[in-house]
Parts: structure tokens; sequence; C-alpha cells
């Protein structure tokens, strides 16, 4: 109920934070260093020394020089430009090129850059946003597609690289 009329107020307890509570107020927030600085070294350096182990113990295959005399060699780009290279693969001729090469990846990045501003709903349910749900698969469609595309060249022209 009420306390007694005494003329003096009550002491303002104030709140400990604590990691357990912490994520009960959002407006309190936690220290970022050391702690997380010192999580993020740990694992950056876990990193490092598994890259290392992993280039000690499985080095890169070195080919024979290039020749220059050669007829039979069929060029592919590396791996990071596959999807390039088919997303001109469905584009032929002198006159899609350009909308194969520019256009159409132009869209793609544009799009994924203003997606947050197309859909600013406040819910975090898939269900409820069909806007972000729908050009999420369409990129994991095309990431996929692509990824299998890249697969399909290499295991059919092996000697190309």
């Amino acid at each position: 109920m009420y306390a007694p009329a005494t003329g003096k107020a009550k002491p303002v307890e104030e709140e400990v934070i604590t990691p357990e509570n912490v994520f009960e107020r959002p407006d309190e927030t936690i220290g970022f260093f050391p702690g997380q600085v010192l999580k993020d070294l740990y694992v950056s350096t876990a990193l490092l020394i598994a890259c290392c182990v992993l280039s000690y113990a499985a080095p890169a295959p070195l080919s024979e020089p290039a020749n220059t005399a050669t007829v039979t060699y069929v060029p592919r780009p590396e791996w990071f430009f596959f999807f390039y290279e088919q997303m001109l693969m469905f584009f032929p001729g002198y006159a899609l090129i350009a909308f194969g090469a520019v256009v159409i990846p132009t869209i793609f990045i544009v799009l994924l850059l203003a997606l947050p501003w197309l859909d600013r709903g406040p819910s975090y349910s898939a269900l409820k946003r069909p806007f972000a749900s729908v050009v999420g698969i369409l990129i994991v469609v095309v990431v996929l597609l692509n990824m299998l595309l890249a697969v399909s060249r290499i295991i059919n022209f092996p000697s190309g690289g």
C-alpha cells in the first residue's frame, strides 16, 4: 500500500546491471573494451593459425609453366568470376553482352543495397514480410544455380584451368 507520511522520501534503489539482466534493459550497455576485443582477438588468432596450418599441410599445387604454342587451352575465369561468366552465357551476341555484363548485375546490386528501405516492416517474421522473403529466396536460388552451373563447367572441362 502506501508508506505512512513521515516527511522522508524513500531512497531510490539503483539497479545493478549484470550479464544475466542486461538484456532486460536495452538502454543499458556492456563495454566493448576489453571483453569483446579480447574475444575477437582469440577467434582471429585461431583462424590465422588454422589458415597457416592448412596452407602448410595442403599447399596449393603448382602446374607446369605456360606454353604459348598450345592451341588446346580452354581459358576459364577464376572461381570468383564464374557467376559473371554464367550470366554472359545467358545473353549471347554482341547486342546483349552489355545488358548481361552491366545492367543485370547493377540492378541486382542496387536491389540488395535498397532492400532495407524497400521493406521497412517492423515484424521479423518471414511470413509477415513477403517482399523481403521473395527477394531472399530469389537471391538464394540465383546463387545456387550459378554455383551448380559453375560446378558443371568444371566437371565438363577439367583441363581448362
